[in-house]
């Protein structure tokens, strides 16, 4: 097995903890080639990062450093050597850390993407992964014998009562003087994506802006309809967000910004929990709606799982919500790919014991039964070492 790692953005974050991992997992029993640029704009390694792999001289590296590596952040589908090499390469599998559609769908072989494994509002260690063949299709659920999904849904189900447990009882007027929102409106919460410039995925949101989006769903909101914003955390840490809280501003108290409440992305949580619907894009919030049966809006060019019943339009999404009936999720149907997601399609690089072999078999072997005790364990690991 030949497997080729196209690199283009990630971080050195991810690359530490993720990425390179995974590189020696497959080394150990498999060609490896990897293609990356250098840093730019917060994507891409340096040199401590080829340093840490000093060791993996069986490995081909290929550092993408030409005058034009900007262009692999967004598309090298018209970069002809690069597509060239990479077929000159031949692998059988390609792994893509890429924010770019159209340039893997011209290389040979299986290609899938390296994205996080993260399902709110289940807690995950941040390194967990998962090997889907696009970018942001959520929700999306396989045809299971039910009998193993009845084995699958009860392997979960101490995660969920978990979950459940930890939110405790509803307490939606706390919440709403926590979070400065009034009282007797509607309230629709809208998570905002992280846009930061090292933020390439961001090509795909369905808004230039996350002021554009406030201002766009601010327009359509019925008198008796609050939006309450959340901002990304990272937006927090690394942006200027005083532009968007001056729109926020303009709007005279129809949208609200709800400060942090408790662990990164709590707020969006209760918002998901406690709100009359949630508008969500691209984000991993749309799986508070799936948990707390929150009515969804999604905005994406990507799918959506059909079993989450999401709305594709403000207007038909508000009148139900006025008429008090919003169609949401499917309770059972949420605990069953919550599972799936959970134990059998999220991994961590740092297992021991982790093989290629094991590796490739999330690949060719999308659902698998034998991956599922291992799997409810880790979780079950990280429930434990959560509450320590």
């Amino acid at each position: 097995m030949h497997v080729l790692f196209y690199l283009p953005v990630v971080t050195p974050w991810w690359f530490d903890a993720i990425v390179a991992p995974i590189i020696r997992i497959m080394a150990r029993d498999a060609t490896v080639s990897v293609l990356v640029p250098p840093l730019w704009r917060g994507t891409g390694i340096g040199p401590e990062q080829l340093t840490a792999c000093a060791d993996l001289e069986m490995v081909d590296w290929y550092i993408l450093d030409g005058e034009d590596h900007p262009k692999l952040r967004t598309s090298a589908a018209d970069e002809a050597e690069l597509i060239a090499l990479v077929r000159d390469i031949g692998a059988d599998l390609i792994l893509c850390r890429s924010a770019d559609l159209a340039t893997p769908e011209l290389f040979p072989g299986i290609v899938r993407f390296i994205m996080e494994g993260a399902a709110p509002p289940f807690a995950t260690d941040p390194a967990t992964v998962w090997l889907p063949e696009t970018l942001f299709d959520h929700g999306m659920m396989p045809a299971i014998d039910p009998a193993a999904r009845a084995r699958l849904d009860a392997l979960f189900r101490p995660s969920w009562d978990e979950a459940r447990a930890r939110f405790g009882a509803a307490d939606r007027d706390g919440f709403l003087a926590q979070a400065g929102l009034p009282q007797g409106k509607r309230l629709i919460g809208l998570p905002l994506e992280y846009e930061h410039e090292e933020m390439f995925f961001g090509q795909h949101y369905s808004f230039a802006s996350n002021i554009d989006l406030v201002n766009a769903i601010a327009d359509q909101l019925d008198d008796d309809m609050i939006l309450a914003v959340t901002n990304h955390p990272l937006n927090e840490m690394h942006c200027d967000n005083a532009p968007l809280h001056a729109a926020i501003a303009a709007r005279g108290g129809t949208v609200r910004m709800v400060p942090a409440i408790g662990a990164p992305g709590g707020a969006t949580m209760m918002l998901a929990r406690y709100g009359d619907g949630m508008i969500v894009g691209n984000s991993k919030s749309f799986g508070g709606c799936a948990f707390f049966g929150t009515p969804m809006l999604r905005l994406s060019r990507f799918r959506t799982g059909g079993w989450m019943h999401a709305y594709d339009g403000f207007a038909p999404f508000a009148a139900d919500i006025r008429a008090g009936m919003a169609r949401a999720a499917d309770p059972a149907d949420a605990l069953s790919w919550f599972a799936l997601h959970l134990i059998d399609h999220v991994f961590d690089p740092a297992t021991p014991g982790l093989t290629a072999a094991d590796l490739i078999d999330r690949v060719t072997r999308p659902v698998d039964e034998r991956r599922w005790e291992a799997g409810a364990a880790r979780l079950a690991g990280h429930r434990m070492s959560e509450a320590a």
